[in-house]
């Protein structure tokens, strides 16, 4: 099996592919190629994975350095990790949506619409590539808003692409936590259906015992937050208690289970109460200060290249792995993450379980085939079909149905770059959709993000007014 990585650098690479070869039928006299723009933090990632002790164990060789065209050759999935845009026209964006009234958001936003403009036709290009290169691969998207890039690259060209998200483990730990204890319950099975950050839970087993009833029981014994394992930081030990507790109210209030705790996706069932507490908190920035805070990122970030690096001058012998693992640093091993489980569906290991962003395609009722939404699939090899019953729940169907139409018309816009269809998909945002506010917002955002985006997508301002 060849799996080829384009931002390969990324350090979420490394536990993700120690995962990956702890079983080594997986890459089996095979390939793991690593492509970035920045060649030399391919280098020290590949330098970096074969000092782990799992490629020890494998026959697998780790290459680097080649042509995009080159690493695609022949490969059975492309991983695509890299951030879309730049930080200025995230914060800049920011300042736009909440002006006007609006969430802002890497994903599921007016500004995660923005980063689809920017990142969008890299996507695209990837897809066409790999239809020469690798026409049978398959293509798994990390890069927000997974969604709309799944649903442009199904609707718009012969490669087969999931949108995958880190959030897929999400319910394993909430679902937990709201039983009591913080840890990860790697045997609750479930069945989700909805968009990216924003699915719910349709049903659930654990043990043998339907996990609403044990919800029910746990939050009418008077739930408290169960005290935090100590491998979280304080910052994220605030936001999985702010998460896990809105998670908890919105089952209470509108009796349906959020499948993976997102911000911006659970903002949606609280837009208004959401909208007010971010413009509170709010502190517009200078040109300046954006510009420096930029520097700053970047800064920070080649210091910890640099840092990664210079582990490679220590002994790295299995006390280091070990204490990783038990310590959940970024050097840690992963088993459970959604790229491990569709790369092992795809080689035929076993059949992959999943949650991903895909065309439905007949899978949840009430929705067009062709909008992407994100639901519980079964992967094995070439094969991917819906798992279980699925079904939006009434209370949140129509905002959820509204939600996919827009990102999939967004897919839709970028793809066959006509700015009159983008304009319409930006404005069926189902927040005040074609409202005077919308329409000033997005041609703000279009305006702002002009020396990112295509012509094409700046000229939807004209049917923006």
């Amino acid at each position: 099996m060849k799996v080829t990585y384009i931002g390969g650098g990324a350090y979420r690479v490394l536990p993700i592919l120690r995962g990956a070869m702890s079983d080594p039928r997986l890459f089996d006299g095979g390939e793991i190629c690593l492509y970035d723009l920045a060649p030399e933090r391919t280098a020290t990632m590949a330098a970096m994975l074969e000092r782990t002790p799992e490629f020890a164990k494998n026959n697998v060789k780790i290459t680097h350095g080649l042509s995009l065209e080159a690493s695609l050759t022949g490969a059975d999935a492309v991983g695509v990790i890299f951030p879309a845009g730049s930080w200025k026209s995230a914060a800049l964006g920011t300042e736009i949506c909440l002006k006007h009234g609006y969430i802002s958001s890497d994903n599921v936003s007016p500004n995660g619409a923005m980063h689809g403009l920017k990142a969008g036709p890299t996507l695209l290009s990837i897809a066409r590539s790999m239809e020469k290169y690798c026409p049978n691969a398959w293509l798994l998207d990390f890069v927000n808003p997974v969604a709309v890039f799944s649903g442009m690259v199904n609707n718009h060209t012969k490669i087969k692409a999931l949108g995958v998200c880190a959030g897929y483990t999400n319910h394993q730990w909430d679902i937990s936590r709201l039983l009591g204890a913080d840890r990860q319950l790697t045997n609750v099975k479930v069945e989700a259906a909805g968009i990216n950050h924003l699915a719910f839970i349709t049903k659930g087993d654990l043990d043998g015992e339907d996990i609403f009833k044990l919800i029910d029981k746990s939050l009418a014994a008077g739930w408290k937050m169960p005290p935090m394992h100590h491998r979280w930081h304080e910052g994220a030990v605030k936001n999985i208690t702010q998460s896990v507790t809105t998670l908890a109210k919105v089952y209470q209030d509108l009796g349906v289970l959020i499948f993976s705790t997102e911000g911006d996706g659970m903002q949606h069932l609280f837009y208004d109460e959401a909208v007010r507490a971010s413009q509170a908190a709010f502190v517009k920035p200078s040109i300046q200060e954006i510009d420096e805070s930029a520097a700053s990122h970047r800064a920070r970030r080649i210091a910890d290249d640099r840092a990664f690096a210079a582990h490679l001058n220590e002994n790295l012998d299995q006390a280091f792995w070990d204490k990783a693992d038990a310590d959940g640093t970024m050097f840690e091993r992963v088993h459970d993450d959604i790229f491990i489980k569709i790369m092992r569906g795809i080689a035929g290991l076993e059949p992959a379980e999943i949650v991903s962003s895909r065309t439905n395609q007949g899978a949840i009722k009430g929705i067009d085939d062709r909008n992407v939404v994100e639901y519980s699939q079964t992967l094995f090899k070439q094969e991917i079909k819906p798992r279980g019953n699925l079904y939006i729940p009434g209370v949140v169907q129509g905002m959820i149905t509204g939600l996919a139409a827009h990102q999939t018309l967004l897919g839709d816009a970028i793809a066959t770059e006509d700015p009159k269809l983008l304009a319409h998909a930006l404005q069926s945002y189902p927040w005040m959709p074609y409202s005077k506010a919308s329409k000033s917002m997005f041609r703000e955002l279009l305006i702002s993000n002009a020396p990112e985006i295509t012509p094409a997508a700046l000229a939807a301002t004209e049917y923006l007014v």
